[in-house]
């Protein structure tokens, strides 16, 4: 059985902590207030709001970047 890690989403939402953390959320801003959600907590318990948008483009290695990753967790 091959496994497959493809999510189609109508967006995608990247927020970005002052300790250099990301938080990619997936689905449009308007369903996110829709579902009562607009605050996140970062790792560090830092709290992320959709205004700590940062711009999209990146590639899933720049968004897989991080201590975390490279520990291979």
């Amino acid at each position: 059985m091959q496994r497959s890690w493809e999510i189609e989403t109508s967006q995608r939402i990247l927020l970005e902590c002052g300790c250099g953390e990301r938080l990619v959320l997936l689905g449009r801003e308007d369903d996110w207030y829709a579902e009562g959600r607009s605050t996140f907590e970062c790792e560090c318990g830092e709290e992320l709001t959709l205004a700590d948008r940062v711009e999209q483009g990146l590639s899933v290695a720049e968004l897989l970047r991080g201590p975390a990753f490279l520990d291979g967790r």
